[in-house]
């Protein structure tokens, strides 16, 4: 009897220790990785960009809120260390879809500082002939968006990332690169 009981405790324990043990990977909402690197999104911004060579729609993300971006505006005083990943769909208007990379064009740049515009960065990532990018819009309303991206570079390196919540259009806050 004693060996029962402790066969079944052991395969209890064991039954607890998988159960609650986290193999699965959750990533976390709103941010992009690069490189094994997070850089979190605190907002995104919709550009409509109209030019002789067509429409483009612009989403930038970034670490900052728009609310920062006001109280920057407000005081005069640039914001620092601005995260600013901005990729342009080819497109009139974004639906829910999958958009892959002979409509997509990125860039991404990190550290910069912002005040109107967007100044002194640094460039991590910019689109290449021979990325394969892909930018999945799962619902867009007039508020709401969720997307996921992922960026496979021609060197091998992969950017990936994903944003659930509210975001602004834009008028004349950013200036598309």
């Amino acid at each position: 009897m004693k060996k029962i009981n402790y066969l079944l405790a052991i395969i209890l324990t064991t039954v607890f220790y998988v159960s609650c043990s986290s193999d699965d990977v959750q990533e976390t909402p709103n941010q992009f990785i690069i490189e094994g690197k997070n850089y979190p999104i605190e907002s995104i911004f919709v550009e409509k960009f109209i030019k002789e060579s067509g429409t483009s729609v612009f989403l930038h993300l970034l670490n900052i809120t728009e609310q920062d971006i006001e109280a920057a505006r407000n005081s005069g005083v640039a914001l620092t260390e601005v995260d600013f990943f901005s990729i342009a769909v080819r497109d009139e208007s974004l639906t829910s879809k999958t958009y892959t990379t002979n409509s997509l064009w990125y860039e991404f740049m990190t550290n910069g500082e912002f005040l109107g515009e967007y100044n002194n960065e640094q460039l991590l990532m910019e689109y290449e002939t021979g990325d394969e990018v892909t930018l999945t819009i799962n619902s867009i309303n007039e508020t709401n968006i969720s997307l996921d991206f992922k960026v496979k570079r021609i060197n091998g390196s992969v950017a990936t990332g994903s944003y659930k919540g509210k975001y602004s259009t834009i008028e004349e806050s950013l200036e598309p690169r």
